[in-house]
């Protein structure tokens, strides 16, 4: 396997990371998503703003500074693929299928990703807004 990410690309505003932060990027997203690029053998990059933020930067954005972004937990990306709209569908059954993702919320041009706890207790597709309003869709 090739590792097709850089710990830049998966940070906001930001060149200083905690080294906790780091291996969570390296062991619950850079490495999962590598099988899934191989997999679906197009290119996958995190979206704009999607990858770590701080709290700091969380609260410059007048946001609570509880983000799933900001890895208190395992963290979450927002990763999308080239072509996205016709790769969308087996972008998002090979992250199901290959990652141990809690939620997906598929989005207009890419999939947020993170490891919150479901009230299932099981993986959880929505289906997102703009505005991030998410709609369950599945559970699997």
């Amino acid at each position: 396997m090739k590792m097709h990410f850089k710990f830049q690309e998966l940070l906001v505003e930001t060149k200083n990371i905690p080294v906790d932060v780091a291996q969570k990027l390296l062991t619950y997203h850079m490495i999962p998503v590598s099988v899934v690029r191989e997999e679906l053998g197009v290119a996958i990059t995190a979206s704009l703003n999607s990858g770590y933020r701080s709290r700091e930067w969380e609260l410059s954005k007048g946001r609570s500074g509880k983000s799933e972004h900001v890895f208190i937990g395992k963290g979450a990306i927002d990763w999308t693929c080239s072509d996205f709209r016709t790769n969308k569908q087996k972008f998002l059954e090979l992250l199901v299928e290959h990652t141990d993702y809690t939620r997906f919320a598929v989005y207009n041009n890419f999939i947020h990703c993170d490891y919150k706890k479901t009230p299932s207790n099981k993986k959880e597709v929505y289906t997102s807004t703009a505005n991030s309003i998410w709609t369950l869709k599945k559970t699997i």
